[in-house]
């Protein structure tokens, strides 16, 4: 009966320390061209040369509309897609109103990889 009561809690304590690892986030910080979902999903199997080029025209006309608002952002890094969090996608939207450029909007991108997607803590023009 002792060997239970200690096995038991040691088990569960296991099953904890496996869940908060499968759970966790990976800081990350990159730069690259803020771009919206929905333009940004013609180009994400494209070569990394061929998706900057893409990232670095898409423009601030394009980035405000609506369909392309409701889509959310991410930024193309080195040729990479990482979407972003609701929180980060709020962010996007007032660069994209304050920027005075009309393409090659860089920003740098800082928080947590989760996923696949960066749950943003920092997002700042470039």
């Amino acid at each position: 009966m002792k060997k239970m009561s200690i096995v038991i809690p040691s088990l569960v304590a296991v099953f904890i320390a496996l869940a908060s690892i499968a759970g966790a986030h990976e800081p990350i910080k990159v730069s690259g061209y803020l771009v919206d979902k929905m333009c940004a999903g013609h180009h994400v199997k494209d070569k990394a040369a061929d998706a900057t080029k893409f990232a670095s025209e898409h423009t601030k006309e394009c980035g405000l509309m609506d369909d392309c608002v409701k889509s959310g952002y991410g930024v193309f890094s080195e040729g990479k897609w990482y979407e972003f969090d609701d929180k980060g996608s709020k962010l996007a939207v007032a660069i994209f109103n304050k920027t005075k450029n009309k393409d090659q909007i860089k920003v740098t991108v800082e928080g947590q990889l989760h996923d696949g997607k960066i749950l943003v803590e920092k997002l700042t023009a470039e």
